[in-house]
Formats: C-alpha cells, structure tokens, sequence
C-alpha cells in the first residue's frame, strides 16, 4: 500500500458536500497539501477549509488545462467528486447529467494520465444497481434505474477499461448515501430535517412529514466514508470496483420518524404526497462491504442516529438555512 501522508492531492468537487469533508480530513488529519477544484455550482467557497488553495474549475473545459493544473501543483493524487447527483433533476436535464458525470470523467482520467498522477478515486454510486432484496456485492447485476444511475455506470466503466488501455490508475468507488454537515442538496433526509426542525412547530406532540417513495437505503456518515476512500486509494487496488455503506438498510418513513424524535417529537405522522413519488424507484439498496473489508482496515465509527444529530445541529447552528 502506498501512503498519501503528506502529499499533495487534488479534490474536485471539494466545495461541496462530501467533497469538502475529504478536503478536512486530508489537511487535519493526513498532513496533506490540498487543491480544491470547483464550479461552484453546488458547492459553496465558505465549505472550503481555509488552509486549502482554491481554483474555480469545471471539468468539461479543456482537459490540457486541468492537466496543466495538475501540474503545476505537483498533484500526487486526485479525488473526483464532482457531480450532479441530484436525481429527481435528471428526469428534465438527461443530457446535462450524462456530460458531467460520464464525459467529463473521462477528461478527468485523460488529464491525470497526462500529468502522471499516481492515484485517483472516482465517485461512482448505488444507483447503478437495479432493485434486489439484502445486502448488494459489486458482483450483483447492474441495471440503473435513472439517466444518473446510468452515467454513473459509464464513469463506473470507464475507470475499468482506461486502467486496462492506458494504466491510468484509478478506483471506481460506489458510494451508497451520505449524511452529514453541509449537505448541499435536499434530498431525503435534508428534506425531512427542513420539515420537521421548524421553529414554528416546537412544542408540538406529533411531527408531520410528506414523503414519497417509502425504499429502503443505507446511509453512512460523511466523514466516515472520506476517511475509508482514502485508505481504499491507498491499497492501489487500480481498475477495480468497490461498494461503500454503512451495511445497514433502513426505510424511509422509520427514518422520519427517528428524525422526528431527535427533533423533539413523540411521535411522527408521514403523509403521503404524489408529488413526491419518485418514477420507477429502486426499492432496495443495501451494501456488502465485504470486498471493501478485506481491502482496508477502517471501518464507521458514527452511528446512523448520531449522524442524524450532527446533521440536525449543522442546519440549526446555520440560522436553519442549508446554503443552497
């Protein structure tokens, strides 16, 4: 395994959600030099540790120059975050979605192969799983069930053959949901959090919440999971594909509900809105960490429940505002 202690690493997408919780983790708790590449169109400057050297960046522009960028900042190692990944979006924009998350993958690879970047870790998702009951391997047949899902599975692809074509070594991580401070899309359980950590309802017995789609997910805390990405680079285990959660399946409206109590409530009644059905859900998507297990040694520390909180405490300590 090699070591990314110290040395300098790029996030793109480090702005954002998970992104800027890798950009914490690399500078506080691996020693590294760190550049953070964002469009900022999700991802906001003031998620940005301070100690990290910002450079507005979007990926589909010209992959010399991201090559150049790479560079010219002695960039080791690279993690790409950078997304769209607000599904319900891609339903109208199927094309803007495909362009960043499968093109522009590719012209992220290009460039760190042309600037001999030693590591990179790229994003892929759950979401390109189709429905199936338990636990799901990385063996487990691949059918997305939305043009996201679909260009997660070219990005997911093309980490596979360019290691196999050109050496570019990089990983395809599928990374089931994520919970933690400074979400930046509001999605599930920002949603919920904004529906029932109302001011106007404290002191109410029972909580109310209009939900869609009562699936099943996994959700693992944000911070948890940047930590285990960077020692799954670490194990240079290149052109290979790797599930991510937190192994635990957890239904949407118990999740309200558990929502519901950390916000004060004795009680949570879920109202079913139509409005809010998503399409042709996937039901099921539950993670098998066991190949991830026998690579890695780290393993989550923060429960579902206490990530909840950290994400309860972030929206109320930010005025009850997200930021986006």
């Amino acid at each position: 395994m090699s070591s990314i202690k110290n040395c300098n690493v790029a996030v793109i997408g480090g702005a954002g959600f998970i992104g800027s919780h890798m950009v914490n983790h690399l500078i506080e708790d691996r020693g590294c030099n760190v550049l953070v590449l964002d469009n900022l169109i999700t991802g906001s400057k003031k998620h940005v540790n301070s100690n990290a050297t910002f450079e507005w960046c979007d990926i589909r522009d010209d992959e010399k120059e991201l090559a150049a960028t790479f560079k010219h900042h002695g960039i080791q190692y690279v993690f790409n975050y950078a997304a769209e990944p607000y599904i319900p979006e891609c339903f109208e924009r199927p094309m803007h979605f495909f362009d960043i998350n499968a093109r522009a993958v590719l012209q992220v690879l290009n460039a760190c192969q042309r600037s001999n970047v030693k590591g990179v870790l790229q994003m892929s998702s759950a979401e390109i799983y189709g429905d199936m009951a338990g636990k799901i391997k990385e063996t487990d047949p691949i059918s997305p069930h939305s043009t996201y899902g679909v260009s997660k599975v070219a990005a997911d692809g093309l980490v596979q053959v360019r290691w196999k074509e050109a050496a570019v070594p990089a990983i395809a991580l599928r990374q089931f949901n994520c919970i933690g401070e400074r979400e930046t899309h509001d999605y599930v359980v920002p949603e919920i959090i904004t529906q029932l950590c109302n001011p106007k309802s404290w002191g109410d017995l029972i909580g109310k919440v209009y939900l869609g789609n009562n699936t099943v997910r996994d959700f693992m805390y944000a911070g948890d999971a940047v930590r285990m990405a960077v020692e799954l680079l670490e194990s240079e285990r290149y052109g290979e594909v790797f599930n991510m959660g937190s192994e635990t399946g957890v239904r949407i409206y118990d999740l309200a509900k558990t929502i519901a109590k950390l916000c004060g409530y004795s009680d949570c009644h879920i109202a079913v809105d139509g409005a809010r059905m998503r399409p042709w859900d996937i039901e099921h998507l539950q993670s098998d960490n066991s190949k991830l297990y026998a690579t890695i040694k780290a393993r989550p520390e923060v429960s579902l429940v206490d990530a909840l909180q950290r994400t309860i405490d972030y929206y109320k300590n930010n005025k009850f505002n997200w930021g986006w």
